[in-house]
Parts: structure tokens; sequence; C-alpha cells
């Protein structure tokens, strides 16, 4: 079974921006860090794509 090692991911919020991520995460049943990582994870995805659209159309 391979391991998998987790890194923290670091946010530079202020404290409102803190407080207005967990009620959004606490919405979602979520924890803060998982819900910034599917945010941050759907945005690049998002960009993946813009570029591979890109890449196709040159």
């Amino acid at each position: 079974m391979e391991s998998e090692k987790k890194v923290k991911l670091l946010v530079y919020a202020t404290e409102d921006e803190r407080a207005r991520i967990k009620m959004a995460a606490a919405k979602l049943h979520m924890s803060m860090s998982q819900l910034i990582l599917d945010s941050v994870l759907e945005q690049v995805a998002s960009i993946e794509s813009l570029e591979k659209k890109e890449g196709e159309q040159a």
C-alpha cells in the first residue's frame, strides 16, 4: 500500500476571511483545509482544461 504524505496548505487570509471560509466549510460539512484544497484543485483543473483547449486550436 502506498503511503501518502500530507503537506499543510498555507493560506494568508485576514481573520474575517478565515471566519468566512470556516463558515462556508461548516455549511458543506467540510474542514477549512478540505474546502480550500478542493477549491484550489478545481481552479487548477479549469486552467489545465483551458490550456489544453488553447493547445488544440494552435
